[in-house]
This record gives structure tokens, sequence and C-alpha cells, in this order.
């Protein structure tokens, strides 16, 4: 007879319970304080989140108020407030310490959103002025009742390790009508599909019946295909501005350029029709282009409706959603007039969406002019570019102390939607220092630097959007096989130093140019074509990078290049030399000139020796990614708790450091003093905070002696995890049936080990107690021949 455990039994869920059970323990055991394992349970499904990109600047924050009878009251374990104040995100939790699949009741559920909504209430009113001062919740209570007015949402986030057979209900808040609450229940089902995304953001289902009261009307495409439907509706504003009230711009993921404010020509004009001639937006507006992967209709009295769709995304249009909310918020204006037509795609293949999504927003664009550059902005190997430019520090070359960073534009319009997100001037002055207007490079300067470096300027000549699209499909094949570096961020900017430098010896119209300054874009682009053709590409661009500036010497030989170069193209037998440019023949045709206007003995300071090359660009860069994360973990461990917590007290003093980063500080503050287990933002931000301190030439000695606390031991996390990389699985798995089967180890020791082990597996952050556990365990299996 067959068990009917195993027979329907989730085996990866139940090994995502495991999972779960032995990180949430080995998080206790190595927090010295004795925290509860629900903080901990908390703080792993906060970090969980804010990975997925659902919340963000989380911080942990236990409170329970008892009433007199001894029964909670008012709970809440953590927070997030989102930069702004759009947005807050409070997490309430039930935890249960089993390894065994559990379902909450219906009286535990309830409990849950009691108290996290009574806690809601009491903080927005003001209510909550008997919470001890020195508590992280008297902040947050603080906080929200200051900016009661400023918030749009909250979210309530119930987290459990156990299932929620319940679904999330509308919540109100009496005297704050306009506010939305939204409840997001992560149980453990929720949590293990997370996992299994790899952390991909849960795509948006909204049940336009359900929850808004509508219906859309619409007209479907007549014929029927396996790729996808169509859909044309007419939807209604005040339908648009809740979709962007609840959602915010989660909704237009998929669009191809920042929200640019209310500021250029056309969202103005959508303002403007919105508030003064309401009836006419229909007309005016070119409406929205939106993508879904399920879409569900249904007829009355022969009228096809949508009544829900799956995955929801505005692709064109994206300004006027926004437009349309902002509106209504800043002058209450009436959107019952207003009416929008939308075409709704629904892409049948998954697989395909990614594809098809680009292709929709190009050809069915409208509002402000979108180029092959705008519709490329959601390129993974774009993406990645941007991450690694935003992480990047380079040196002033004026003040070696000070640091700013090279800001890829990955989106139009999006330094300038950055800055204005900025709330004061001083930040707003703080914002250009550190990411200098003149450091701002867009997509199509990367294709031309590195184009010109690839030594094909033929094509840089044929103008931005053709070879932005060479370039492109050329580093998408690359992409596939290899993953963008911070080596070649750097490398991109050390070609935009080299071009700017060599652009600026040519000289501008009326300032003494080299020559003709029409054809000083294909000189230039030619000059360094060709000295990285002399040179087989070997320029030492580290050292520019490192530098940030062309030495005088290599200037001088750079100016010889110009004039070599311009005298060859007016030398051609061509009516326009522009045209030869693009041609690769005129390439071929100054390279078969076989003559070096550059003198290559001054040069060879500047050419990377065989050996440098190597160390530079031929290193495992998914280990050395990996090694540089706990290079900067070690910059924060190394100055220690006092300077944490010292600084803390600074900021409170000073307010150097914004609202976001004070966040941060406090949560590094507090995971220095407990468990050490860092996320990479934080990692990012602590990294940023020294940077800025050093800058700012705030002595750190001073800040440390304003802290009382014990030091305690320093951990040097790099060596830690260098050594614990070179265990290879066997040899885990001989540890922990050396532990189990001598008794050498605790339960808890080995339930580190296990989270260790699966931690390194997947390239996953590890906190600094959890690594020096594991090395004191590994100490204690010596006497079995155990050696790392």
């Amino acid at each position: 007879m067959s068990n009917t455990k195993t027979q329907h039994s989730d085996f990866e869920l139940e090994q995502y319970t495991q999972e779960v059970f032995h990180e949430v323990n080995s998080l206790a055991y190595s927090d010295e304080n004795g925290a509860s394992k629900e903080d901990k349970f908390t703080e792993y499904i906060m970090e969980i989140l804010a990975e997925a990109g659902e919340t963000e600047g989380i911080r942990l924050c236990p409170y329970v108020k008892e009433n007199r009878f001894e029964n909670i009251d008012l709970k809440i374990n953590g927070y997030s407030i989102e930069d702004g104040f759009e947005s807050v995100d409070l997490f309430i939790t039930h935890y249960s310490d089993t390894n065994e699949i559990y379902f909450l009741r219906k009286p535990e559920f309830d409990g849950l959103l009691k108290w996290s909504t009574k806690f809601l209430n009491a903080a927005l009113k003001g209510h909550l002025n008997e919470i001890e001062p020195s508590t992280e919740a008297h902040g947050l209570a603080s906080l929200m009742k200051k900016h009661n007015k400023d918030f749009i949402r909250i979210n309530i986030f119930v987290v459990s390790n156990g299932n929620i057979p319940f679904d999330a209900p509308k919540t109100k808040i009496k005297g704050f009508d306009d506010l939305l609450v939204n409840v997001h229940i992560w149980d453990l089902e929720r949590l293990h599909r997370l996992s299994q995304s790899k952390y991909n953001r849960e795509p948006i289902e909204i049940d336009f019946k359900e929850t808004l009261g509508v219906t859309i009307p619409c007209l479907e495409m007549p014929s029927k295909n396996d790729l996808y439907e169509c859909y044309l509706a007419i939807v209604s504003g005040d339908t648009l501005a809740a979709l962007y009230k609840n959602y915010g711009t989660r909704l237009l993921e998929s669009n191809v350029r920042a929200f640019l404010q209310q500021t250029g020509k056309v969202n103005r004009g959508i303002r403007d029709t919105i508030r003064y001639n309401p009836e006419m937006f229909l007309p005016y507006n070119n409406g929205l282009a939106t993508t879904a992967i399920d879409v569900k209709t249904e007829q009355i009295q022969g009228q096809n409706f949508i009544t829900s769709v799956k995955d929801f995304q505005i692709v064109n249009g994206g300004q006027t959603t926004a437009s349309l909310f902002h509106t209504f918020k800043k002058f209450k204006s009436d959107l019952s007039e207003v009416f929008v037509q939308m075409k709704l795609t629904v892409i049948k293949d998954e697989e395909k969406k990614n594809e098809m999504v680009p292709n929709i927003s190009r050809y069915a664009n409208s509002q402000n002019k979108v180029s092959e550059l705008d519709l490329s902005s959601n390129n993974a190997f774009l993406i990645k570019l941007e991450e690694l430019s935003r992480t990047t520090y380079a040196i002033n070359p004026d003040d070696r102390n000070k640091q700013s960073i090279w800001f890829f534009e990955r989106v139009k319009g999006q330094y300038k939607e950055s800055l204005n997100k900025e709330p004061t001037a001083g930040k707003q002055r703080a914002f250009k220092l550190k990411y200098p207007t003149s450091q701002k490079i867009l997509k199509s300067e990367v294709a031309k630097y590195m184009n010109i470096y690839n030594r094909i300027p033929y094509h840089v000549s044929k103008g931005a959007q053709k070879n932005y699209n060479i370039y492109l499909r050329e580093a998408e094949k690359e992409y596939k096989k290899k993953k963008p570096t911070r080596i070649m961020w750097e490398d991109i900017v050390a070609n935009a130093i080299l071009f700017k430098a060599t652009d600026k010896l040519f000289g501008r119209k009326n300032q003494d140019p080299i020559g003709d300054t029409n054809i000083k874009s294909h000189t230039v682009a030619y000059t360094l074509s060709l000295l990285h053709e002399l040179t087989d590409g070997k320029i030492n661009l580290g050292k520019i990078w490192n530098k940030q500036v062309i030495d005088e010497s290599f200037q001088i030989e750079l100016k010889k290049g110009l004039i070599y170069v311009y005298r060859f193209f007016t030398s051609l037998n061509v009516l326009l030399i522009s045209e030869a440019a693009k041609s690769e023949k005129t390439w071929i045709k100054l390279l078969e000139q076989k003559k070096c206007p550059f003198n290559l003995e001054i040069l060879k300071p500047y050419i990377v020796d065989e050996k440098e090359y190597k160390q530079r660009y031929e290193e495992n860069e998914d280990d050395s990614a990996e090694i540089r994360k706990y290079d900067n973990l070690k910059r924060i461990s190394d100055l220690g708790l006092r300077f944490w917590d010292g600084l803390f007290k600074y900021n409170i003093r000073t307010n150097i450091l914004s609202k976001y980063e004070d966040n941060m500080l406090s949560s590094i503050r507090r995971k220095m003093k407990f468990s050490g287990n860092f996320t990479e933002n934080e990692i990012s931000v602590g990294v940023r905070i020294i940077k800025k301190l050093e800058q700012l030439k705030v002595n750190f000695k001073d800040i440390t002696i304003l802290s009382q606390l014990d030091e305690g031991e320093r951990i040097d996390p790099s060596a830690l995890y260098n050594r614990l990389l070179l265990i290879d699985s066997s040899m885990w798995s001989q540890i922990i049936d050396l532990g189990e089967q001598t008794g050498s180890l605790t339960f808890k020791e080995l339930s580190v080990i296990k989270t260790v082990r699966q931690k390194l597996k997947r390239k996953e952050n590890i906190d600094l107690k959890r690594m020096k556990i594991v090395d004191e365990s590994l100490k204690k299996l010596k006497k079995f021949g155990i050696k790392v």
C-alpha cells in the first residue's frame, strides 16, 4: 500500500522549508545578542523581498504593545519608507520554530491584520507617544505622523514560514480615506515560488471587476494566431489614476524612458488638457500601448469587456498614466470625463515577451519621439552596465582624496530625473558633486568610444544611431558568453577620457582648430582607432582610469596623430569627406599608408605589458566580483563597531547623511554589533558613506571616540571567504558527516555550515559571524584530518 504523504508531498517545498529552518536557526545562533528567531526570520525575509525589488531601505523594528489583559494590542516587526515618502511598507510576522509545513488558522491571521492596522492607525494619528524614545518604533511612529499627508499608499506585508490559506482583505484607515492600504501575503509557498524564480518580481495581476468595480469595453482582433491576441479599448482616467496609485512605477517597468516630470511640452499639455478640457483628452492624446500574458473577457449585451489581466505593463504612455495621477493628486482634478484609448497585446508565449515588448514600443510609440536608442533601454547588457556605473568610484584628478561616479544614462532623461528627485537645492548640488554633468555617458557615446577602440571608425562616422545598432548587436553576442564586468566599465570610461581629451586637442571653430571642424568628429575617431591599431589594442586603459587624465606627453602624441589623419582626409580625391569616412575602404587606405605618426618610445609608459594585461583581463570574473564584494565588506568591518556607532551619533547632530543613508547606517551599525548579515545594498551604501565622509574630510578618529561600546574581535571577511571557496562539494559532505557522526559539532553549528555551504554555491551574501562559526567548527574537526 502506497504512503499517502509521499503521494501528495511537495518535495521541493519541503526542501525549501528545511532551508528556511536552518537559515533562521543559524542566524539566531550567530547573533550574540540573542535575538529571537521571529526577528531573524523577519530580517531574512525582508532582505529577500528587498533583493526581489518588492521593498527597499528595510529596517527591523520589533514592537509589541499589550493591553491590560496582557493580550497583544499592537504589533509590528519591520518597516521600509520609500525615498520621497510616497510609500510605507510595514512588516508583521508569524513564525513557528518548525521544519515542517504548517497552516495558519483564521484567528492567527486575523490577529496579524488587526495588530498591524491598529499600529498604522495609531502612528498616523500620533497616538503612540508612550513608546520609548530611544527605540526604532518611536522613530517610525514619529515619521509616520509627520508625513501622514505625504503618503499615497501603505503596504502591509504579512510574512510567515507557514502557509496562509486566506485572501488579503481590503483595509481603510478612518480619517485617511485617500490613503491606499494594500495587504500583501508572503507565506511559505509564495516565498518558495520567489526563490524558484531567482528573485524576479512577481507579475502584476489586476482584476478590474473585483478590485476597481469596472470593466473595460474592448474590440478583439478578428483573426487568431498562436503568438498573441490584440484588443482595442477605451479606459477611463479614473481607472488609470487608480492603477498608478496602487502600483506606481511598477506599471512602467517595460517602459523605454523615465517619467520626465511635468516640465516638457508634452507633459504640460497632458496636465492642462486634464484640468481645463478633460472631454478633449481622448481626441488629443495618442493613447497607451500595453502588454499582458493573459486576459479575461466577458460579453455583456453583445459587447466585449476586459475584466482582468495578468502581468500588465504600460510599454508606451507611461507619462500619460503618471500625469493623470499626479494632476489628480495635486489639483484634485475631476477625471470622470477623461478617457484614453488603449491597445492591449496579450503575448501567449512568455519566452517571446522580452523580444516582443521592445518591438511593440518601437512601432506603437507616440508622444515624445523615441529612437532605437530608447527602445533598447531594457537590454540586459545595458542594465548590467548601469549597475556597474552606479557602484564604481573614480578619483578626482585635482584632489585624489575626493571621488565621484561616471553616470551611465541607460534611459533617456534618467540623469535629469534622478537629479529632480533630490528634494532640496543642497542635495541637488551634492548629487552633481557625486555625479558631475561632465561625467554623464549616453548609450550612443558608449557605442562610439568602444567602436573606436575596436578599430571600426567607419561605423562611428555613420552617426550615433547606426553606430549604436552595430555596437549593441555585437555586445549582445558577447554578453551571452560573458557578462560585463567592472573592468569593462572602467575601460569604457578610460576610452571616454581619451576621446574627450583628443576632441579638445582638435580645437573649436574660431578658436584656432587644427582644421575644418566639419570633419573634426571623423578625424578624432580615425586618429584614436589608428592609435589602438598601431599599439595592438594595448593602450593602458587601467592607468587612464586610475589617473582620470591624459598626461601632457601623451597629449602631444595625440595631436601629432590628429594632424596626420586630418591631412590624410583632406588629401582624398572625394566630393564629401564625411561620406568617405563612412566607408571601410577609407580606413583600409589609411592603414596602407604604412606610416606611424606616434612616437611609440614616448608612448611606451602608456602601453600595458603582457603580465599586466593578463592580470586585468584574464582573471575569473565571477569569483573576482564576489571577492571584490568581500573586499568592500572588509572596508566596512575594518572601521569597527565603534566607528559605525559613533557615526550614528554624529549624524544625529550634523545630518551629514541623507535619510536613506541614515537608514542604511542604522542597519550597518546594528549588524556590526549583532549578526553582520550584510546585504549587497548595505555593503554598497556602506562604502558610499565611507567615501562621502572622505570627500568631506571628516576625521574618522573623532567619530570613533563618540562611541562608548566595546570593539569586540575583528574578522577579515575577505580572507575567510577565499578560504571557504577552496572547499569542494565532497569535502563539505565529509565535514557535515564527521560533525554529525562524531558529535563534535552541535545541531546549531551544523545548521550554520549547511546554510553557508548553500550560500557559497549560490554566490549569495554570507555574514561575518556565520563565516567565523564555520571557521571555528572546521578547527574542531582538524583532529579528524579536515584541513582547509
